[in-house]
């Protein structure tokens, strides 16, 4: 009977029993996973960071032109940051095994370097503000983190779901959410 219970656990079971060895409750546990997690988490924290603070510009400038679009401007932007702090969290805390660094480190970049943005969005719309400054900062942002998500993210996603039975729907579902609040912006504009 114990056999058969086995044999049905889900790769998500079997997932979450692979991150507490990841924890050091495994002496068999490779090292070099626990580095290329560490890594992952500095390199995603970076790119969220540098994306980030364009946003930061955004949502002040989008302010000052519309409160309107301002305020769900805010509000998609606050709903987009739980999978970014979860990105942020997740790899680190594998690397880790501490939910209080994993925490503060994604706490810290998500809100530190959007309000870096914003203060900056301050100073360049009194002195000096253009769309192609804005343009320019978006597309450096999105290709940092486009590189990051496919390069990196995707891969090790797939690495630890071979069969494939969550990563591409959770990535769809992504899509489709964030088409959703995309689509919020229509319907205020």
């Amino acid at each position: 009977m114990e056999g058969g219970l086995d044999e049905k656990r889900t790769q998500l079971e079997i997932e979450a029993d692979r991150a507490v060895e990841i924890h050091g409750h495994n002496p068999h546990f490779r090292q070099h996973e626990t580095v290329e997690f560490r890594r992952l988490g500095i390199e995603i924290a970076v790119a969220l960071a540098i994306h980030n603070f364009p946003e930061g510009l955004s949502t002040f400038a989008a302010t000052l032109t519309n409160t309107r679009i301002g305020v769900l401007y805010g509000i998609a932007l606050a709903l987009h940051k739980i999978p970014e702090g979860m990105m942020i969290a997740l790899p680190i805390y594998l690397a880790t095994g501490s939910r209080w660094k994993a925490f503060l480190i994604a706490s810290v970049v998500g809100v530190t370097a959007q309000m870096l943005g914003a203060v900056l969005g301050y100073a360049l719309f009194v002195t000096y503000w253009n769309s192609a400054v804005s343009g320019t900062l978006f597309a450096v942002a999105t290709g940092i983190l486009l590189t990051t998500v496919l390069s990196n993210m995707i891969p090790l996603a797939r690495r630890y779901d071979e069969s494939d039975r969550y990563t591409s729907k959770f990535i769809l579902l992504g899509i489709i959410f964030f088409s959703f609040v995309a689509s919020l912006f229509t319907l205020a504009g």
